[in-house]
């Protein structure tokens, strides 16, 4: 059976990504998609989804008090927070309030899968029929060598990591070039893995247009 998950989230590119790579993830379907805590209250309350994707800031209600009257009202909703807020308070009270997982923004198709592994795994456990023993409890461990990322051919995991930090410290999007100089990696070689960085949806790519001649490529990483 798959686990019906709703995505509760304002930026709308942000919902994009979290809908994709919910479907590249076997036994979810998407219940849903809505830009604050009101919708998804009346959408909780109607189609019962299983799993909510939180983000925490939003309008109208937040994901925080979102999360406070599904407990309140002792709502059977498993959550996992999706959200850029880094304080140690809201962590911790999000934890408390029995979140599954907890993703700060900005986050890559790795750390997305995981958590939902980790949730698939929780889900089937604890709908299986009878009794669970210490050894059902204690698989409920996902490392990051089960789940490790499975890389193309011709992508290394250390130069896709350098390009990935690059882009996510950059103050501003970057050009092929400045990432070449910035990396000491030849264009051809840097082009390849903002090729598979695009197709994971970690960046995107914007176009500079000039008076003269081709638009320069500009990549930036999705935060």
């Amino acid at each position: 059976m798959s686990i019906y998950t709703l995505i509760v989230e304002d930026d709308p590119m942000v919902s994009s990504i979290n809908e994709n790579f919910l479907q590249q993830v076997e036994g979810f379907q998407v219940a849903g998609t809505v830009k604050n805590g009101e919708e998804a209250l009346i959408e909780i309350i109607k189609n019962k989804p299983d799993l909510l994707l939180l983000d925490l800031y939003m309008p109208k209600i937040t994901g925080l008090e979102l999360l406070k009257r599904i407990r309140q009202e002792n709502i059977k909703l498993d959550v996992i927070m999706i959200t850029a807020a880094d304080s140690p308070d809201i962590i911790e009270e999000s934890l408390r309030l029995g979140v599954v997982d907890y993703i700060l923004k900005p986050f890559d198709f790795k750390r997305f899968q995981s958590a939902l592994l980790f949730y698939k795994k929780r889900h089937e456990l604890f709908q299986s029929p009878g009794s669970i023993n210490q050894d059902g409890l204690d698989s409920l461990q996902v490392t990051n060598e089960q789940i490790d990322e499975q890389l193309p051919k011709g992508i290394d995991k250390v130069t896709l990591t350098l390009t990935r930090d690059t882009l996510k410290k950059a103050k501003s999007p970057l050009s092929i070039h400045e990432l070449s100089s910035l990396m000491n990696i030849s264009n051809l070689t840097i082009r390849k893995y903002l090729e598979h960085l695009i197709q994971n949806n970690e960046i995107i790519l914007k176009l500079e247009y000039q008076k003269k001649g081709r638009p320069t490529k500009l990549y930036s990483y999705i935060k």
